[in-house]
C-alpha cells in the first residue's frame, strides 16, 4: 500500500493522463449533493487534530440569530493545510471580524466550493491558481473570531452558493486519505 506522501505525489500524474484521456466529451455525472465522483478528495489537516464539538457543527447557533455554516476541527496552530480536492483558488483575503485569513476553491468537475478559515497566514495560493488535492496551502491558525477560542480549522461546503453541512464529507475524507 503507498504512503500518504507517495499518493500525493502520484495523484497530480494520475490526473493528468486522466484528463488526457477524458477529450471534451459534455457530459457529466453529479452526485446529489453536487460532487463529482471521479476527482480524489483528501483530508486537509496534515497532523493530529479534533472535533471541536456541538458549538462547531454545521447549523450551532451564533450571535445575532446567524448560524454555524461550517464544521470547526482543532488543531495546533501552524498544522500543515492540503487543498481537500484539486480545483481552482476562486477567493482568498481576510476578515477580521469573522474569518480572519481564508480561501476558497472551487472543486473542478463539481458545483461545490470549498472554504477554510482561521488560517495562521494568509493562503500559500493566490486569486486564479489551479491547485491540487493534498497540495499544501497553509497552515492552521486562530485568525478572526477564532482568536478567542483557539486555533482551528473553520470548514464549509458550498453546492452552487448554498452551505451544506461538511462534517459527513470531512470524516470520511478523514477515513481514507
Amino acid at each position: 500500500m503507498l504512503s500518504r506522501h507517495s499518493r500525493r505525489l502520484l495523484l497530480p500524474a494520475l490526473l493528468a493522463l486522466l484528463a488526457l484521456g477524458a477529450g471534451t466529451a459534455s457530459a457529466r455525472v453529479v452526485s446529489s449533493d453536487g460532487a463529482m465522483p471521479f476527482y480524489e478528495h483528501v483530508f486537509p489537516i496534515e497532523g493530529s487534530f479534533a472535533e471541536r464539538g456541538p458549538v462547531g457543527e454545521f447549523g450551532a447557533p451564533r450571535d445575532g440569530g446567524r448560524i454555524h455554516e461550517g464544521f470547526d476541527l482543532l488543531a495546533a496552530c501552524g498544522t500543515e493545510l492540503v487543498s481537500v480536492v484539486t480545483g481552482k483558488v476562486r477567493r482568498t483575503g481576510y476578515d477580521p471580524i469573522l474569518y480572519g485569513n481564508y480561501l476558497e476553491i472551487h472543486g473542478q468537475g463539481e458545483d461545490r466550493s470549498y472554504f477554510f478559515a482561521h488560517m495562521l497566514k494568509p493562503p500559500l495560493v493566490h486569486r486564479g491558481q489551479r491547485v491540487w488535492a493534498g497540495e499544501r496551502v497553509g497552515a492552521v491558525g486562530k485568525t478572526g473570531n477564532a482568536r478567542t477560542v483557539g486555533c482551528q480549522l473553520h470548514i464549509e461546503i458550498h453546492v452552487h452558493g448554498v452551505p451544506v453541512d461538511p462534517k459527513p464529507e470531512v470524516l470520511r475524507w478523514e477515513r481514507y486519505s
